[in-house]
């Protein structure tokens, strides 16, 4: 009973932190909005009015903030908070205006927490699920136990292994080293300055290529080099390395999605190839009602002129997703669009 009193005391005692810390935001608000007008220059009053605002959800005002502050002075991590409050105003999705921000924060700085878990989020979003599974548990091991949001990223980890049918004590081992302090090379990367680590980076990364040269049915170490070369921005050496993987594990469906993806990208027109075909017909044999095989199958009939069979393609797709999803209302634009 103690306990529970002393739990409730703790939560009552949090609110009222809570509450006052509001309070005191609400005052100082207006406060800065105006010495930011004044000083339009000053650095520490804008950074001091972006986190107010997003302790208080004006999320317009936070990204109006660091916005200028980027004019002034260039940060990975500067990008990394505006793509995060950009991602905010647009209800957790990743914008293209956010994934440009995230892309220039890792190629700055590729160890950036907020722009590899962005980073995750953004491929999640897009079907590449392993990816997203690698990219966060990578960004797990180099956690503190005391980072704050730590708690969600493991959430995120779980949700994403679930979702690749990942078993719970897989995914335990996969998170076992944890501790940042334990990572002797995790800790020499990040005292050196910015500059340095991404010297120190590529030259692992290398070294990682070279290895598999003579250590070509390493599978794990494939689909680290590809994720390290997409890091690093090597796409064409990105594409070799998953290709070099699927030619291991060539009934591995994530890894034949992930290069679908690479060739196909969602935000350009999709230029169909006999490669991307052939992964198409591979994915579906393997899986008919996958989700990325019957909507690239769709589109490759659709571009041919046969419109009965991308209609069949897209309502076998409908049939897979959530009615209100932004991708079921945007299949049945589509079909509607061909029936007339």
């Amino acid at each position: 009973m103690d306990l529970l009193y002393s739990s409730k005391e703790k939560l009552v005692n949090k609110n009222i932190a809570q509450k006052k810390i509001i309070k005191r935001d609400l005052e100082n608000f207006d406060k800065l909005v105006l010495l930011s007008d004044q000083n339009p220059k000053n650095l520490d009053i804008l950074l001091e009015l972006a986190r107010t605002a997003s302790r208080l959800n004006k999320t317009d005002v936070e990204i109006s903030s660091l916005k200028k502050i980027l004019s002034i002075k260039n940060s990975p991590n500067l990008k990394s908070l505006l793509a995060q409050a950009i991602i905010k105003k647009a209800n957790g999705q990743v914008t293209p205006k956010a994934k440009k921000l995230i892309k220039e924060a890792l190629s700055e700085d590729p160890l950036n927490p907020g722009a590899n878990y962005l980073n995750g989020l953004a491929q999640s979003q897009i079907g590449n699920e392993m990816l997203a599974f690698e990219i966060w548990t990578e960004l797990y091991k180099r956690t503190s136990k005391n980072d704050t949001w730590k708690k969600d990223l493991e959430k995120n980890i779980r949700i994403a292994a679930k979702n690749l049918g990942i078993s719970k004590k897989a995914l335990e081992n996969k998170l076992k080293n944890d501790v940042l302090a334990n990572n002797d090379l995790t800790k020499e990367i990040l005292d050196l300055n910015e500059k340095e680590q991404n010297i120190r980076i590529n030259q692992m990364v290398e070294q990682l290529a070279d290895r598999l040269k003579n250590d070509k049915n390493n599978l794990e170490g494939w689909i680290k080099l590809y994720q390290s070369y997409k890091v690093l921005g090597k796409n064409e050496k990105a594409l070799k390395a998953i290709r070099d993987a699927i030619k291991l594990n060539p009934q591995n469906i994530n890894l034949k999605q992930i290069l679908l993806r690479e060739l196909l990208p969602t935000n350009k027109k999709p230029v169909f190839s006999k490669e991307t075909n052939k992964l198409v017909n591979d994915i579906l044999v393997l899986e008919s009602n996958n989700v990325d095989g019957l909507f690239f199958s769709g589109f490759a009939a659709y571009n041919k002129g046969e419109k009965k069979k991308a209609i069949t393609y897209w309502d076998l797709l409908q049939k897979q997703l959530p009615k209100e999803s932004l991708m079921s209302k945007e299949i049945n634009k589509r079909i509607k669009l061909l029936q007339y």
